[in-house]
């Protein structure tokens, strides 16, 4: 029970100011212990009346029994005085407890008046405490109220605002689009040091007519052997790892660089050589150009 609140006590249904002061809890004791006895008396009284009715009707009907013997009637009409004397002694103590009890009545109300506005007060601060608390959730909720979150969404609507469309399609269009670098096919003449690349589909002339590259070099001062034999390419780097699956394939790491020699072809392949001098087939969207 919170801290100031009046305890009651309860005598048949009736609630007592057990912390008031002596005399006003003597005075609701009385009260309660007034209305047991009038509820007591209350029963009594109405089974009295009860059976002087029931003793009535007998009389009654033993007057208009013809066969009823004087004696019978004198018994009867005897119950009845005396269930109507038991009656009226019960009335006389009903009403005179009633009149004790109902004197009891302004004090009750004044006893409960008090303790109501003190719980009233109990509640009014148990509201006020909820109505902090969730003040105090709502501040901590509130992001808008945070310099720091309030700083981030200024630059994110910055950010938003200097979103461009024009810029953007004009990037697209040059990075994806027709604006993007070309490699038209063009004339190349031919050169004994220059391998002829064949497809992964037997394309191009027979193993037998292959000519096998031992050392070549690039004009960057990259070699390819111990001759120094020099032939263009062009300087890659793996985007993913690589193992090869047949003898004429390059394998590599994600992050490794190789030198391309040749163009993708029809079936997605191109042709280069690794650091180390091994010239082999990988395919074309596994790398990119260093730039």
């Amino acid at each position: 029970m919170p801290q100031g609140q009046k305890q009651l006590a309860t005598v048949s249904g009736c609630r007592i100011n057990t912390k008031a002061r002596p005399g006003a809890r003597t005075m609701a004791t009385k009260s309660a212990t007034t209305s047991c006895c009038s509820e007591k008396l209350k029963k009594l009284y109405h089974a009295k009346r009860k059976k002087e009715r029931v003793s009535i009707v007998r009389e009654n009907s033993g007057r208009a029994n013809q066969a009823t013997s004087a004696s019978k009637q004198r018994k009867l009409h005897g119950e009845r005085e005396k269930c109507n004397q038991e009656s009226e002694k019960v009335k006389l103590r009903y009403t005179k407890t009633m009149e004790d009890l109902n004197k009891y009545n302004p004090k009750y109300m004044e006893e409960m008046e008090m303790v109501f506005d003190q719980s009233q007060q109990l509640e009014q601060k148990r509201i006020i405490f909820l109505k902090q608390i969730f003040l105090s959730i709502h501040r901590h909720l509130d992001v808008t109220n945070n310099e720091s979150f309030r700083s981030i969404f200024k630059d994110l609507h910055q950010t938003v605002l200097s979103i461009n469309e024009q810029n953007d399609l004009k990037w697209w269009r040059n990075t994806h689009g027709p604006g993007m670098p070309t490699n038209w096919p063009h004339f190349e003449e031919w050169s004994p040091e220059r391998e002829k690349i064949t497809d992964k589909k037997g394309k191009g002339k027979k193993e037998g007519d292959k000519v096998v590259l031992q050392s070549l070099s690039l004009s960057k001062g990259y070699s390819l052997g111990e001759d120094g034999t020099d032939i263009p390419g062009v300087k890659i780097r793996a985007l993913y790892d690589y193992t090869s699956q047949e003898s004429d394939e390059l394998s590599f790491k994600a992050g490794q660089e190789l030198t391309k020699v040749e163009d993708e072809d029809e079936q997605g392949w191109c042709k280069g050589y690794l650091d180390g001098g091994r010239i082999g087939l990988y395919p074309a969207n596994y790398v990119e150009v260093i730039q």
